[in-house]
C-alpha cells in the first residue's frame, strides 16, 4: 500500500513538470512574434512625430518605409537654451511606440528639436499723426496697440550783440544802443529745448483710429523767485503737445493741445532754420481746441478742410475762439523738407489758407471798474511749401530746392506771433485829483486781458491793435553725399499800422512800429540720428520816436534724433 501511494505522488509530479515546461515553450514563442511584429509595423496615421525644425510631422506611410542609414558619427547637439525651445505636446510624447527593437547608437538618429525665438515686440513704423515738427520716432507693438517714443537731446549755444532776448530770439523788445544792456554782449548755452514724446495708437474699431499724443520739453516758465543757474540746469517740464486723436470715414475729430490750426502749424509750412521757432512775423502757437476735420483724397491731389473752437485769449470773453482752413497738397510734386532744426523728410508741396475770430469783454478804463466793454479780434493766414527741385528720397536729397512762405494779418491776434506785444501797454488813468501821496497813490487801471491785444486810446475808445507779417524761406541740400550737407535762409517782417496812433505820445518811445528779421544756417547730418548746425540771425526794430535798434546773433547747436 505504501510503495503504491508514494508512485501515485511521483506519476502526478512528472505530469505537473510536463505541462509546465510546454506552455513556457508556447509564451516564449508567442512573444517573440509580437516582437517582431512591432519592431517592422509602421507607426499608424494618428500618430506623429517631432521633425527637424521643432514641430510635429505625421509620420511616414506603411507603403514607404523608411529605409535604416547606415552607420554614421554622431552629429552634434547646438547648445539651446531653455527659454528658446518649444517643448513637444504631452499628445505627440505619448505617440511614440511603448517599445522599440535595440538599434546600435551609432545608426539611430535622434531628432533634435531646434529652437524657436521668443516672442518680442513687433516694430512697425507708424505715420505720425499730423505732427510734422516732430521725429516719428520708434514704433512697437504692445497689447495690441502702437506704441511710439520718438524725441530728441539737444545743445544750443549762442551769443548776442545786446541784451535782449532769452534763449529765443522772437518778437521782444530789443534794448536800445546808448544803455548798459544795449551795448553790452551775451552768451546762453540751454539744452531745455530738449524733447520727448510718446504715440500711442489703440487697435482699430471697424474703420475707426484712436491714438493719443503726449510730447514735452524743458521750458516752462521758471518761478518769479530763481536763480539764473536754477533757469538753465533745473527747468521744469513743459506741456507741449498733449492731444487724442479719432480718425473715422466721416470726420476727424482732435482734441486737446496742439498747435492753432490759424497758420496751419504742424502741417509742414514751418521755415527750415536754426533759430527757435516762431520767428519774427511768424504765426506759432498751440493751445487746448477741439477740431473737426475731412480729409478728401484722390490720386493727384489731397484737400483737408477743419475748423475748431479754442480756448479763448480772454476767460472773461465769455466765448472760445474760433478757427477754420483749407489745406491743399499735391501728391506727385514732393521735395526735401526741414522744419526749424529737425530732420529732413519728404512733403508734398502745399497751399494753406486759415482764419481766427474772436470776442473780447474788457474791464472799462476805470480804476474800480463797473462794467465790461465789448470788442471783438480776427485775422487771415496764407501758408505755402513749395518745391522748385523736387525730391522723393530723404535718403537721397541731393541737389534739392524748396520755399517756404507765409502771409498774416489782423487785429487783436498779437498773440499769435510769439512773444509780440509790440511795446503796447495800457495807458495811465487821469488822475484829477493829483494822488501823489503814498497813503494815498495814484489810480492804477487793473486789465482783465493781456498785453499787446488791446488798449484804451486817448478818448477811452477800446481799440485792438493791427499787425501784418510775412516770411520767406528757402533751403538747398548740396549734391555732395546725398544732400547731407544743406543751407537755409529766412527773411521776414511784421509792422503795425495802428500802434503808433492808438499810444499816447510819451508812450512812443517803448512801441515798435517796424521789425526786420533774417538769418543764415549750415547743417550738417552726422548720421541718420546726430545733425550740427551753424547760423547768423539778425533783428531791427523801428521804434514810434524814429529810433532804431538791432540785434545780431551766432548760433551752433547739435541734436540726435530718436
Amino acid at each position: 500500500m505504501t510503495t503504491a501511494r508514494t508512485l501515485g505522488v511521483l506519476l502526478t509530479l512528472v505530469i505537473a513538470l510536463s505541462g509546465s515546461s510546454a506552455l513556457a515553450k508556447k509564451h516564449k514563442k508567442k512573444a517573440e512574434t509580437t516582437d517582431a511584429a512591432s519592431t517592422d509595423q509602421p507607426k499608424s496615421s494618428g500618430e506623429a512625430a517631432w521633425d527637424s525644425e521643432g514641430t510635429t510631422a505625421p509620420a511616414k506611410s506603411a507603403e514607404a518605409p523608411a529605409p535604416v542609414p547606415l552607420a554614421q558619427p554622431a552629429q552634434p547637439v547646438p547648445p539651446v537654451s531653455d527659454e528658446t525651445v518649444a517643448k513637444p505636446e504631452d499628445g505627440a510624447a505619448a505617440a511614440a511606440p511603448a517599445r522599440e527593437a535595440p538599434v546600435p547608437a551609432a545608426v539611430r538618429e535622434e531628432p533634435v528639436p531646434q529652437p524657436i525665438p521668443v516672442s518680442s515686440p513687433v516694430m512697425r513704423p507708424r505715420r505720425p499723426s499730423g505732427n510734422a515738427d516732430s521725429p516719428e520716432g520708434v514704433t512697437w507693438k504692445a497689447s495690441g496697440w502702437d506704441v511710439s517714443l520718438y524725441g530728441y537731446a539737444g545743445l544750443n549755444v549762442m551769443q548776442d550783440s545786446t541784451q535782449s532776448f532769452g534763449t529765443s530770439a522772437t518778437n521782444n523788445i530789443l534794448q536800445r544802443r546808448g544803455t548798459v544792456r544795449g551795448d553790452s554782449l551775451q552768451a546762453q548755452a540751454t539744452a531745455r529745448d530738449s524733447r520727448l514724446g510718446f504715440r500711442l495708437a489703440a487697435p482699430p474699431v471697424g474703420r475707426v483710429y484712436a491714438s493719443v499724443n503726449i510730447e514735452t520739453d524743458f521750458n516752462a516758465p521758471p518761478p518769479v523767485e530763481y536763480t539764473e543757474a536754477n533757469a538753465v540746469t533745473n527747468a521744469g517740464l513743459r506741456m507741449r503737445h498733449y492731444y487724442m486723436k479719432v480718425e473715422t470715414p466721416i470726420v476727424d475729430i482732435l482734441a486737446g493741445q496742439y498747435h492753432d490750426l490759424f497758420g496751419w502749424g504742424g502741417k509742414g509750412f514751418y521755415p527750415s532754420t536754426l533759430a527757435f521757432l516762431g520767428v519774427t512775423g511768424e504765426v506759432y502757437h498751440r493751445k487746448p481746441q477741439i477740431r473737426l476735420s475731412k480729409t478728401l483724397s484722390g490720386s493727384v491731389m489731397e484737400l483737408e478742410i477743419a475748423a475748431a473752437a479754442l480756448a479763448p485769449v480772454q476767460k472773461n470773453g465769455g466765448y472760445p475762439d474760433v478757427e477754420a482752413g483749407l489745406r491743399l497738397a499735391f501728391n506727385n510734386w514732393t521735395g526735401a523738407r526741414q522744419q526749424a532744426y529737425g530732420q529732413p523728410s519728404i512733403g508734398r508741396a502745399s497751399l494753406g489758407v486759415s482764419a481766427i475770430g474772436r470776442h473780447f469783454e474788457v474791464s472799462n478804463f476805470v480804476e474800480n471798474s463797473t462794467f465790461t466793454v465789448p470788442g471783438t479780434g480776427y485775422g487771415i493766414a496764407g501758408n505755402a511749401f513749395l518745391p522748385v527741385i523736387p525730391a522723393t528720397d530723404a535718403k537721397n536729397r541731393g541737389n534739392a530746392l524748396s520755399l517756404t512762405g507765409e502771409y498774416s494779418r489782423g487785429t487783436g491776434i498779437a498773440d499769435m506771433y510769439s512773444d509780440l506785444t509790440g511795446g503796447l501797454l495800457f495807458p495811465s488813468l487821469p488822475n484829477p485829483q493829483d494822488r501823489q501821496d503814498p497813503t494815498n497813490p495814484p489810480p492804477i487801471y487793473v486789465p482783465n486781458i493781456d498785453s499787446g491785444i488791446v488798449t484804451f486810446d486817448g478818448d477811452f475808445r477800446l481799440r485792438t491793435c493791427n499787425w501784418e507779417g510775412f516770411v520767406v524761406g528757402a533751403q538747398y541740400y548740396l549734391p555732395i553725399l546725398n544732400g547731407r550737407v544743406w543751407a537755409s535762409g529766412t527773411y521776414s517782417e511784421i509792422r503795425s499800422s495802428n500802434i503808433k496812433d492808438i499810444t499816447p505820445l510819451p508812450g512812443w518811445g517803448g512801441i515798435f512800429t517796424h521789425s526786420f528779421y533774417y538769418d543764415a544756417s549750415l547743417f550738417v547730418a552726422i548720421t541718420d540720428q546726430i545733425q550740427a548746425g551753424a547760423g547768423f540771425q539778425r533783428v531791427r526794430q523801428d521804434f514810434g520816436d524814429d529810433v532804431v535798434a538791432w540785434n545780431y546773433r551766432t548760433e551752433f547747436a547739435m541734436h540726435m534724433f530718436f
